[in-house]
């Protein structure tokens, strides 16, 4: 690659001689030697084999062809400045972007009500999302596609770093018809008998952990059917009578304003009170993106 025609130090020689009128007030601003900024002129003007100045006892003037290139010499380092500048911040992680995965069972708009003073502060840092399953989320983490997931805390790798965010308390879903759902409550063995109807994107493996673990030593054992579906899907299938489904709470006003009186809400509640879903942000702490360990301070600082 051949060598360019002119150096930083030359444009920034030109734009000063010009701004102020001479060779020695350039050199005197720019703290150096007089003849260093009339050797840095002269080797410019010999390589461009046109003069940029007419010299005169006292001072210069640029020629016509002077009066263009310091109107470009001036785009281009105020470019060179606006990209060092950027640079800086991007080092600082003030200027970038952040990819954030989010388990589909957390409700839309949540995570961004938790991240709006963040945004609001850094509004050059962009953010990405995904949705997927937590396991595959997690995934995605540990191989670096992602630098955030927002996924229920259950059975995560010791490796990465976990910040809690929230706890979701658990319903269940019944057909309005159903006999439990003329109740005020129902507890966990009102449904040994019942059908769980589980998604692929509604939390369906601490689902099914929790439904094992309360009902798995009943002698009626739970009855759980896996449906490749969304919770939306899920909870059609629980208005057409096919099970029931268990849901985050915070999904209520969704599934109410979708579904009306089709579908019965019920608190699911046993002598440890309700069950309930908990939600953390988590990341590796190995991150080098500096937009992620900006943020991830400030999750650590704004832990709900």
């Amino acid at each position: 690659m051949k060598r360019p025609p002119f150096d930083l130090w030359q444009l920034l020689c030109v734009r000063t001689i010009a701004e102020h009128g001479s060779i020695h007030g350039a050199a005197r601003f720019l703290n150096t030697r007089q003849s260093a900024v009339s050797r840095s002129l002269h080797n410019l003007e010999e390589r461009l084999n046109v003069p940029l100045f007419l010299r005169s006892p006292t001072g210069v003037i640029p020629t016509t062809f002077g009066e263009e290139f310091i109107r470009w010499t001036q785009t281009i380092l105020d470019n060179v400045a606006g990209m060092n500048a950027r640079a800086q911040r991007t080092g600082k992680g003030e200027i970038g972007q952040i990819s954030i995965g989010i388990q589909t069972c957390v409700l839309p708009g949540r995570l961004s009500a938790f991240t709006a003073e963040f945004r609001a502060r850094h509004p050059d840092i962009v953010f990405r999302y995904s949705e997927g399953t937590g396991k595959r989320l997690l995934r995605r983490l540990q191989r670096g596609q992602i630098d955030f997931a927002v996924v229920t805390r259950r059975n995560l790798v010791p490796a990465l770093q976990v910040t809690p965010l929230w706890s979701d308390r658990i319903v269940a879903a019944l057909p309005t018809g159903h006999p439990l759902a003329k109740r005020q409550e129902i507890s966990w063995q009102d449904l040994r008998h019942e059908t769980f109807l589980i998604g692929r994107d509604n939390a369906g493996q601490d689902f099914k952990e929790l439904i094992r673990r309360k009902l798995g030593e009943t002698d009626a054992h739970p009855t759980i059917r896996h449906h490749d579906i969304g919770s939306n899907r899920v909870i059609a299938l629980v208005q057409n009578r096919e099970g029931i489904a268990l849901l985050p709470a915070s999904w209520l006003p969704l599934i109410h304003d979708q579904y009306g009186e089709d579908v019965t809400i019920m608190e699911i509640r046993d002598a440890d009170g309700s069950s309930h879903l908990e939600f953390g942000m988590v990341w590796r702490p190995d991150n080098q993106n500096p937009c992620a360990r900006l943020f991830a301070r400030y999750i650590e600082a704004h832990r709900p």
